[in-house]
């Protein structure tokens, strides 16, 4: 399943030359971690995020557990996201908040849905980022990264990057996802933040 999730995200999120807009020496988490991992841990978990707060750019919104659903073409099955509307979405294959991995949530911008997204651009380094749990429990992040991806025409080094955004990291990081500009989906924004140093690690 994991493998048919990957091969959507290549197929939709196909794209040509990454647009970095952060310094060169910035790096995102190398991954190492296992997606088996995580899947045994985050089902049930108390800690699953259910709302963000980015006070810079006045969001704030739920978050759901965003599954997908498989459907047959040709001879392949593929996997599609079920995007909710109006709430951001967690990949229920990423990692939970404090879990020491990759944090991935989803949004849209302001061309479609309840707009959660739309103002994600405005996001600049070192901005804040909050996750409450089901506990109500809040793990502080701060922007170290974004990038805009072109779509079409994908290059390989976009390709790998779009597979590599989405998996398990051996740190702790959160992963925000949105077409880009905010009026279409063109391309893509990705931003990169990792926890403050007070943040609390689930026990």
């Amino acid at each position: 399943m994991l493998l048919q999730l990957t091969g959507l995200l290549v197929l939709l999120s196909s794209c040509g030359d990454i647009i970095r807009v952060v310094p060169a020496d910035t790096l995102t988490p190398e991954v190492t971690a296992t997606a088996q991992k995580l899947e045994a841990t985050v089902e049930g978990s108390p800690h699953l995020p259910r709302r963000i707060i980015a006070e810079s750019i006045n969001l704030d919104a739920p978050v759901v557990a965003m599954g997908w659903q498989v459907s047959q073409q040709g001879d392949q099955f593929v996997s599609e996201w079920d995007m909710p509307e109006n709430e951001a979405a967690w990949h229920r294959n990423s990692a939970v908040p404090g879990q020491g991995s990759n944090v991935v949530i989803s949004g849209h911008n302001a061309s479609t849905g309840g707009h959660v997204f739309a103002a994600l651009d405005d996001l600049q380094l070192g901005d804040e980022i909050k996750l409450e749990s089901d506990q109500a429990e809040l793990t502080t992040y701060r922007v170290v990264e974004k990038n805009i991806i072109r779509l079409f025409a994908a290059s390989q080094e976009a390709k790998q990057y779009l597979l590599d955004v989405t998996q398990p990291t051996e740190r702790e990081q959160l992963t925000l996802i949105t077409c880009w500009p905010s009026w279409t989906n063109t391309h893509r924004l990705i931003v990169i933040a990792v926890p403050v140093p007070d943040s609390p690690p689930i026990p």
